[in-house]
């Protein structure tokens, strides 16, 4: 759950739609200046997936009895997070190998470098490598996929994916917290910061990398209130809540 402040209360904006987002991202992705993702459909489908295994969660969000707002994806108790990617990491390799081996990746990625001393986090990263493993099993002999299992190319894939969930991030929290994003600018290793500026409704991004300016918009909750005192005056606030959409414009500087 991604949450910010408006005039009455909150507005709540769900993990699998910052990951819709992303999707759409991947599928626009490329220009004279950034190679288009390879291959394209596993990797829109991964954008649009690594979360997906909050929906369950998010249909039903909880309480965080500190701050007495819905938890948000940073403050989430870690077995309940682990859960969250388990799930979805599994999910996501039912539907697509490829993908899943880069949503695998994804959640291993950000559990080594956010969460490694965390309860669990070595056992998550230890079965996810075995999972990995029998995905580049059954993809080896795939002659489409199988090329594209290479480390370079796998690692290419991955930080483009870490690169997306950022930018939806910002969009999705309504403020460019950082000045700009890594992303890898072509499978020859390059490598380019975006520079990302805040403008309203509008964000400029400096070099571009979609093919075209790209109009988006994000699904969202309002909700009156800013802190509840129990579980059950969250459901109501929830079920009684305006559902809107937000959007943004990302363009070339």
């Amino acid at each position: 759950m991604i949450i910010r402040e408006s005039a009455r209360g909150l507005v709540l904006i769900r993990q699998t739609e910052h990951a819709r987002l992303c999707g759409v991202m991947a599928q626009a992705w490329g220009n004279e200046r950034f190679e288009p993702p390879r291959p394209l459909d596993a990797m829109r489908n991964a954008a649009a997936e690594h979360d997906n295994g909050w929906k369950e969660w998010e249909d039903t969000p909880r309480l965080n009895p500190q701050t007495l707002r819905p938890h948000s994806y940073s403050d989430i108790p870690v077995d309940q997070h682990l859960e969250i990617y388990r799930r979805g990491i599994e999910r996501t390799a039912r539907r697509d190998r490829y993908a899943g081996l880069m949503v695998s990746l994804h959640g291993s990625l950000l559990y080594s470098r956010y969460r490694s001393g965390q309860p669990g986090a070595a056992q998550f990263l230890a079965k996810q490598e075995a999972l990995r493993g029998r995905l580049l099993e059954q993809l080896s002999s795939d002659t489409r996929l199988g090329p594209l299992t290479e480390p370079d190319i796998l690692r290419h894939n991955r930080d483009l994916l870490l690169g997306w969930d950022v930018l939806s991030l910002l969009i999705c929290h309504g403020s460019a917290w950082r000045s700009s994003v890594d992303f890898p600018s072509n499978y020859a290793g390059g490598r380019t910061k975006i520079a990302v500026h805040e403008s309203g409704e509008r964000w400029q991004l400096e070099p571009f990398p979609f093919r075209e300016p790209l109009i988006l918009s994000v699904d969202a909750q309002e909700i009156t209130g800013r802190t509840f005192a129990d579980e059950d005056a969250l459901r109501r606030a929830r079920s009684s809540g305006r559902q809107h959409s937000l959007a943004v414009t990302l363009e070339p500087a």
